[in-house]
């Protein structure tokens, strides 16, 4: 299967932003998440696939809804896709 154009990249962007305003690590992050440091580094730099499984738990690690982390990675991808050819 296919990436879906810019998600990798969107949910990088969502994620390490979020991260960056609480000024949270990513050792505390994958404490309160339970996942691997390794992981997230994967993850902020858009070269893994989150299921959403890891994106609830982040969610919740981060202090978001998953609706309102959703919302932020649709608002990215969009944002990514428009000014990408």
């Amino acid at each position: 299967m296919e990436k879906y154009p810019y998600l990798n990249e969107a949910v990088a962007a969502v994620l390490s932003r979020r991260r960056a305003e609480l000024a949270m690590s990513k050792k505390k992050l994958s404490e309160l998440a339970m996942i691997e440091r390794a992981y997230i580094s994967g993850l902020e730099a858009g070269k893994w696939n989150a299921t959403l499984n890891v994106l609830y738990y982040l969610c919740e690690a981060l202090g978001m809804e998953p609706v309102e982390f959703f919302k932020a990675v649709e608002e990215e991808r969009a944002s990514l896709s428009e000014k990408k050819p």
